[in-house]
């Protein structure tokens, strides 16, 4: 790949320039914050876009450090560049009110959205997190010696792991660990939840199941009140009735005979051939009717005493009646909410039989791990030693030979080989510990960028390197026939490249042209 021409509208400090750059090296030369970083930051936003951040984490992200205070709407540029025998022009627009990005290939005429994964296709699938890891190299120059034997150790380890800086297989391995921990409690929580509800049901059968049994007792009491209003098979109504039909019947007979005795006593009187027999006959006809008159009342006295008793029975066996039929409803109302109770309890047996959603994931994540691990060691063979060959061979090639082999032991931790004696990290220079930097960083880009050849570029990188090892690495560079883009603020990276004979391309920097 090469940049051609890049164009700013207004990104930064910086606001309608255009930069055409060389397919060799490129010398961006300006003082400090000239606007150098300015400009590889655009370069990556390009390809890459600008992702905004939330939160507090938004007030220093790129898009707050870089939008313009003036005119925000025309932040954004334009990046013309060749990739695969095909030259292309990206425009972007970051304004967050009305962000824009389209792919123009020049050879085609085809416009395409970088949305749709076009651009991902043209750059050779080089991810962000590869670009900066790689042909991107900003400035060490807060980075103390130990810390930067620390960066070396951590960064040639994740290629060992994984054969991209940007993927840590450690790092996901315990995420996914951590993550199963979540799903583990999760699950732990549903089953404790689930035995919960179920104790809270056989609570609730138990309590119903009392209530059944105090309602079957009071039916029992009930049919026990019930049995002495029966005589045999008979209801105390029948009989109440059959007394009460005999009782009418007899009172019937007693006034009848009220009626025959005083007919019989007045013919007897007038038939009586005597005064005394028809007196006698007169006063027999008289008390046989007050005879039967008396059993008419006693009669009708016992009448109303039978329909009274008849009504009280009536009424107490409604009310029996009544009790009854509530108490069986409201049995049965219990028994069909403790059969939804058994049901309920039934579901949560075999929620608890059932594997859960969480348990489901939990064996997806152990897959995922062991997954991870047959990756890692896979990767460490294949790839860890490529890239410690790759590495050796170009610090190497800057040092004249003087380090011939990058070596790393089982726990990471490295070291160089001189050819006589083997050299730990923390014993060599600061100045040799980034030729070191610089050689792993290039042979990560040549094994993460093999579809695609992206651009070196160089953010202000030589600035603890003597004139010898910054001649041995432009040489390099020069050897290796990619694009470069220099950034520094000193004249000597010039100086040497003309001392060199290595032809390049000076862009100028300064406040007044920006």
């Amino acid at each position: 790949m090469i940049i051609k021409k890049l164009t700013i509208k207004n990104f930064g400090k910086i606001h309608n320039r255009t930069l055409e750059l060389s397919s060799g090296i490129n010398v961006l030369y300006g003082e400090n914050e000239s606007g150098k970083t300015t400009i590889h930051t655009f370069i990556k936003s390009m390809f890459y876009g600008i992702t905004r951040q939330r939160g507090k984490a938004a007030r220093n992200d790129v898009y707050i450090t870089y939008e313009p205070w003036e005119n925000p709407a025309g932040y954004g540029g334009i990046l013309w560049f060749e990739s695969g025998k095909k030259s292309y022009r990206l425009t972007r627009g970051f304004y967050k009110e009305s962000p824009f990005s389209e792919l123009l290939c020049e050879n085609t005429g085809e416009l395409t959205s970088t949305d749709k994964g076009a651009l991902e296709e043209v750059l050779g699938g080089v991810s962000e997190a590869v670009y900066d890891n790689t042909v991107s190299v900003g400035q060490l120059k807060s980075v103390t010696g130990q810390d930067l034997v620390r960066e070396l150790q951590n960064y040639m380890a994740s290629y060992q792991g994984t054969g991209d800086s940007s993927i840590d297989l450690g790092r996901a391995a315990q995420m996914l660990k951590m993550s199963r921990k979540g799903f583990l409690t999760q699950c732990e929580k549903r089953k404790k939840e689930i035995v919960k509800d179920q104790d809270k049901i056989v609570a609730n059968m138990e309590y119903l199941k009392q209530e059944m049994e105090e309602l079957t007792e009071r039916l029992t009491a009930v049919s026990e009140k019930e049995k002495p209003l029966r005589s045999g098979e008979e209801s105390g109504e029948t009989i109440l009735d059959e007394q009460v039909h005999t009782i009418e019947k007899h009172r019937t007979y007693a006034r009848i005979g009220v009626g025959l005795t005083l007919i019989l006593g007045t013919a007897g009187a007038v038939l009586a051939p005597g005064r005394i027999l028809m007196l006698v006959f007169l006063a027999a006809g008289i008390l046989l009717s007050l005879g039967c008159l008396g059993r008419d009342l006693q009669l009708g006295r016992e009448l109303n005493k039978k329909k009274r008793l008849k009504e009280r029975l009536i009424s107490r066996q409604e009310k029996l009646k009544w009790n009854r039929e509530s108490i069986e409803a409201s049995y049965r109302e219990k028994e069909m909410a403790f059969r939804n109770l058994e049901e309920e309890y039934r579901e949560c047996e075999e929620q608890l039989y059932l594997p859960f959603s969480e348990e489901l994931e939990i064996q997806a994540l152990n897959l995922a791990m062991r997954t991870i691990e047959d990756i890692s060691g896979n990767i460490n063979h294949q790839v860890g030693g490529r890239l410690r060959q790759r590495t050796s061979q170009i610090l190497s090639e800057i040092t004249g030979g003087k380090y011939s082999e990058v070596l790393m032991d089982e726990n990471f931790k490295m070291s160089v080989d001189t050819g006589q004696r083997v050299v730990s990290l923390e014993r060599l220079s600061r100045g040799t510990l980034e030729q070191i930097y610089f050689a792993l960083r290039m042979a990560a880009g040549e094994l993460l960028c093999g579809k695609e050849s992206f651009p070196v570029i160089l953010d202000d990188v030589f600035g603890m390197y003597d004139e010898e090892r910054l001649g041995a690495v432009l040489r390099w560079l020069h050897k290796e026939q990619k694009q470069i883009i220099i950034s520094t603020c000193h004249k000597r990276e010039m100086e040497i490249l003309e001392k060199e004979g290595i032809p390049y391309q000076k862009l100028l920097l300064s406040s007044e042209e920006e």
